[in-house]
């Protein structure tokens, strides 16, 4: 089953993905309540998304915290690898978003 968009049902999809940088939280909730089925779909998703994103810089900030304290080099190292994938993680979520987004703006309907 071929999903059909309206222009602004496209827009507000894609804004969805593009709140990364100025609701990330909100403006996907707003959406998911507020919307029709396609829309709030997109805005679950892109909210999953910006959480997972937010959570592993959450992760990656502690673990870079504990490294203060830790006295074994290898400990020390595993915790910094963490750190640093947790970064790329989170990274890769926000590019993913915004792939997302585009691909919704540039989805033909024909």
């Amino acid at each position: 089953m071929v999903t059909r968009y309206t222009q602004s049902e496209k827009i507000l999809a894609a804004l969805s993905y593009f709140s990364v940088f100025f609701a990330p939280i909100i403006f996907p909730i707003l959406v998911w309540i507020l919307a029709g089925k396609p829309v709030s779909t997109h805005a679950k998703k892109s909210l999953l998304f910006h959480l997972l994103s937010y959570i592993l810089i959450i992760i990656s900030s502690v673990l870079l915290g504990f490294t203060g304290s830790v006295t074994s080099q290898a400990l020390y190292i595993v915790l910094m690898i963490l750190a640093v994938l947790g970064a790329f993680g989170s990274i890769y979520f926000v590019i993913y978003n915004l792939l997302l987004g585009i691909k919704i703006l540039l989805k033909d309907n024909s």
